[in-house]
């Protein structure tokens, strides 16, 4: 006979499962910092491939110039102008997504003690109706 308080917390539980998913339920297991400063570091690593790419193409772009006026380049200016707006957005890209993932990780640890409050229940309400957790080395009985 199926009980309906016990399919109510495990449909809870699937739901909890559907709706975080297997990456936030994983990622629920660290630290606020670790968190904030793992995914902080891959927007940094994503933005600088990105950034290379894109002086990557205008160099080809400019290949000719480049090959031409080689000697007569100034090559400290063309640094500066490199990386001063590189480094002011690694920095705005830094605090924005610091705040970000910092607001993302509350709402999902939120989402997550829910998720857990679920499974205590679902484990106490194992614990006792003491059938189904009795002996787990017999199977097919």
């Amino acid at each position: 006979m199926v009980n309906e308080e016990k399919t109510r917390i495990m449909i809870k539980v699937a739901r909890h499962e559907k709706e975080l998913g297997e990456k936030v339920i994983n990622e629920g297991s660290y630290y606020k910092s670790d968190y904030v400063h793992l995914h902080t570091l891959s927007v940094i690593f994503n933005f600088s491939v990105a950034y290379v790419l894109v002086l990557a193409l205008l160099a080809l772009y400019n290949i000719d110039y480049i090959f031409l006026n080689f000697v007569t380049i100034n090559y400290i200016k063309l640094f500066i102008e490199i990386f001063v707006p590189y480094l002011s957005i690694i920095i705005a890209c830094a605090l924005v997504s610091g705040i970000y993932y910092t607001d993302q990780y509350k709402r999902d640890r939120e989402k997550i003690k829910e998720y857990y409050s679920e499974l205590k229940r679902l484990e106490k309400y194992y614990s006792d109706s003491g059938k189904e957790t009795a002996d787990d080395t017999v199977t097919g009985v």
